[in-house]
């Protein structure tokens, strides 16, 4: 199995499992995946278990990746930047779902310019394998990737009713996105995305 794709699998795991223990204040059309790892929650181990396990599969796949084949695979230097934020934002967790709950403003903080950061390098990674894509066909799918993706960090951050269901349309999109720069093409040589991990 390919290392993008088994961490896709890993976190989306760890998502179901936290998904099933969260209590009923935790409302998933409202809250985050992040809030699954908040601070002051008793089980958020488990997410942040999956941001942290996520973010190292995907950076040590990428390192391999670009030591490799630095020319061909250099998108996939902004693919570990992603990953590293991700990790990082699995150290420093967002503020609890449950009112009244004392947290760290400044751990919050971090988590948050974290998130953005993976945000904007998973943009980059998908314009900028778009731009070296040898194929015609994959170089739509990385651009509509990106599309999507802008569409929806868009409504994450305009609209107030249902930024649970956002912020999961962008989760599926990037994993989906990830899982098909492992997928084989029919000129392995020729593309910056195919080296595997």
């Amino acid at each position: 199995m390919k290392a993008y794709t088994a961490a896709v699998i890993w976190i989306s795991l760890a998502i179901v499992v936290a998904h099933a223990l969260a209590p009923p204040a935790y409302l998933w059309t409202e809250h985050t995946i992040s809030h699954l790892a908040a601070q002051g929650y008793e089980r958020a181990w488990i997410m942040r278990l999956g941001f942290i396990s996520f973010g190292a599969l995907v950076l040590i796949a990428t390192i391999a990746r670009v030591r490799r084949s630095p020319r061909a695979a250099w998108p996939h230097a902004l693919v570990g930047l992603y990953a590293l934020a991700v990790l990082i934002s699995g150290i420093f967790s967002t503020s609890p779902f449950s009112p009244g709950v004392a947290y760290s403003h400044r751990e919050a903080s971090i988590h948050s310019v974290m998130a953005t950061l993976a945000g904007i390098a998973l943009s980059a990674a998908m314009l900028s394998s778009a731009l070296v894509e040898q194929t015609s066909r994959r170089r739509r799918i990385h651009l509509s990737a990106l599309v999507l993706t802008m569409l929806l960090s868009s409504a994450f951050g305009i609209s107030a009713s249902a930024p649970g269901i956002i912020q999961r349309g962008l989760y599926l999109v990037g994993f989906a996105w990830l899982v098909f720069l492992e997928m084989p093409t029919g000129d392995q040589s020729s593309h910056a995305t195919e080296p595997s991990a």
